[in-house]
């Protein structure tokens, strides 16, 4: 090989790593903004729920009651998640870029079962796609889709999802109805 030709390859070589080193250092950066927006919701979740009373401490409402009520946006509509033989599970609420998940009051699932683990997968994937298109300079970072788990010791008293996109909300509708459905039938052995 000519000392020319070399040089050439090596030239062409150094300018693909430049690139990629630019690339990283670009996803890199979105990255850490992304991170920053989370310490911030988790700061933001951590605050709400340390202010919360302990359960069975004193009277008045439950733990969960003024989270949920200062949660409740004011255009909802109302999705009843319920067994094939038409019982209620949960209601799912939905309104712009919102979701919440509230199991009927007869009913207690367990954020422990496998099938409520397998819904909480899918809303990480759908937590990491969206890190990947801000990483990707395609998304806000306040843009996000996340997620937080009201519970009651194990049991599931509400989930709620921000920044939820309207393309997401049937997948979300099927996803916890099959997680639902699944946890209602391990309980009662049908």
């Amino acid at each position: 090989m000519e000392e020319g030709e070399r040089a050439r390859r090596i030239a062409r070589l150094r300018e693909i790593i430049v690139k990629r080193i630019e690339k990283l250092e670009a996803e890199l950066s979105g990255l850490r903004e992304v991170l920053r927006f989370v310490d911030e919701l988790l700061k933001e979740l951590s605050f709400r729920e340390l202010s919360l009373p302990e359960g069975g401490v004193g009277e008045g409402p439950p733990p969960q009651e003024p989270v949920l009520e200062e949660a409740r946006p004011q255009e909802e509509t109302v999705i009843p998640l319920t067994t094939v033989e038409g019982d209620l599970l949960a209601n799912m609420y939905v309104s712009p870029g919102r979701v919440r998940i509230v199991p009927a009051e007869d009913k207690k699932f367990h954020a422990s079962s496998r099938p409520f683990r397998y819904f909480l997968r899918q809303l990480r994937g759908v937590q990491d796609r969206d890190a990947s298109l801000v990483a990707e300079g395609l998304l806000s970072p306040d843009e996000v889709t996340t997620f937080n788990v009201v519970t009651d010791g194990d049991v599931v008293k509400e989930v709620i999802i921000k920044n939820v996109k309207q393309k997401d909300v049937r997948k979300l509708k099927s996803i916890a109805r099959w997680a639902f459905r699944t946890m209602w039938q391990e309980m009662t052995g049908s």
